[in-house]
């Protein structure tokens, strides 16, 4: 099948589109990975510490390697010995020095629940089979995903920049995703783990009730300000929090708990699960999932019968609702 295009294809300026990729992975070192990418792709390492390292001037771009737990990329370990002015890195032990061993226990002990992340440079949407690559080589050396071990809780998220910054647009695509996300959950095999994690929590059916009228209709402060009102956190299978960042960065900013936000004119995707250990398994599946969001989008007439025939349905359905709308949506999904 290919990677899928979808209905835009290019952005407002007339260029093609462009998507970042994330994926979250374990039993494959940062200084591993870095070598992965330089063999695929050229480029040279930028180490900004032991957790936290580049792979800059690639052909593709820059990519990001990290472990993912702030703890360690910022170095918090650190702050309570340099308030009582110890610097580790000159204590020696053997060959080492103690801050370079406090790392490789850290390591050792986090390893074991907090995966690596590895973040591609945006590649144009007719270039996603470059990124196969990268997936098929962290297979061929053995990286851990979703399904390696129950605690494993990863994911692959991708970043595709959206085709206008139209309001209307913005809210179409997020109409999109609530009505494919029930069918998306089943036909994806979100891993129960993930389901039950804090990461990917549901956007509350208060939400959708609201979006899904066809009478809603906000400017994009609007769309902004009532989605912070009913979803105060990072936390959603769509976060689209770095997205308004780049559109209204102040407001953004002025929103308690929402931690460093990177602003991006992308959609953030978060919801398939990392199979980087399955040999079937392959970035071509979680983009043409996607592709399938971005079809609907597009397609208004679709839209508007589809939020009528959910929100009909809900209205009459107590219990097993998402089971009977993924059914339901099967007839016109597949």
């Amino acid at each position: 099948m290919g990677f899928l295009q979808p209905k835009r294809l290019h952005n407002s300026k007339g260029e093609v589109r462009k998507v970042g990729i994330e994926i979250e992975f374990g039993n494959v070192p940062i200084e591993k990975t870095a070598d992965i990418i330089m063999e695929l792709y050229g480029g040279e390492l930028k180490r900004e510490n032991r957790f936290m390292q580049k792979v800059e001037n690639t052909s593709l771009g820059d990519f990001s390697i990290e472990m993912d737990a702030r703890m360690l990329t910022e170095k918090a370990y650190l702050k309570p010995l340099q308030k009582l002015n110890i610097d580790i890195s000159k204590i020696q032990l053997g060959d080492s020095n103690l801050e370079s061993g406090l790392e490789d226990m850290l390591e050792g002990v986090v390893s074991m629940v907090v995966p690596y992340e590895v973040g591609t440079p945006p590649v144009p949407i007719t270039e996603l089979h470059q990124l196969e690559r990268l997936r098929e080589s962290l297979f061929r050396h053995e990286a851990k995903g979703t399904r390696a071990f129950p605690t494993n809780i990863f994911g692959t998220h991708l970043n595709p920049e959206v085709p206008d910054e139209a309001p209307g647009t913005i809210l179409n695509y997020l109409r999109a995703f609530l009505l494919i996300y029930p069918w998306m959950l089943r036909s994806a095999e979100i891993d129960i783990a993930r389901r039950l994690s804090p990461y990917i929590d549901p956007f509350p059916e208060s939400y959708a009730d609201l979006i899904l009228h066809m009478g809603y209709n906000p400017t994009t402060d609007q769309l902004i300000e009532d989605y912070h009102a009913y979803n105060p956190d990072r936390n959603r299978p769509l976060d689209m929090y770095p997205l308004f960042a780049c559109l209204n960065k102040e407001k953004v900013s002025a929103y308690p708990d929402m931690g460093i936000v990177k602003d991006r004119p992308t959609f953030h995707y978060r919801l398939p699960n990392s199979q980087v250990e399955e040999e079937d398994w392959s970035l071509e599946k979680v983009w043409n999932n996607w592709v399938m969001i971005e079809n609907l989008a597009e397609d208004k007439e679709k839209l508007e019968e589809l939020a009528r025939q959910y929100l009909s349905m809900k209205k009459d359905t107590f219990i097993g609702f998402n089971g009977k709308w993924a059914k339901q949506s099967d007839k016109w999904l597949l």
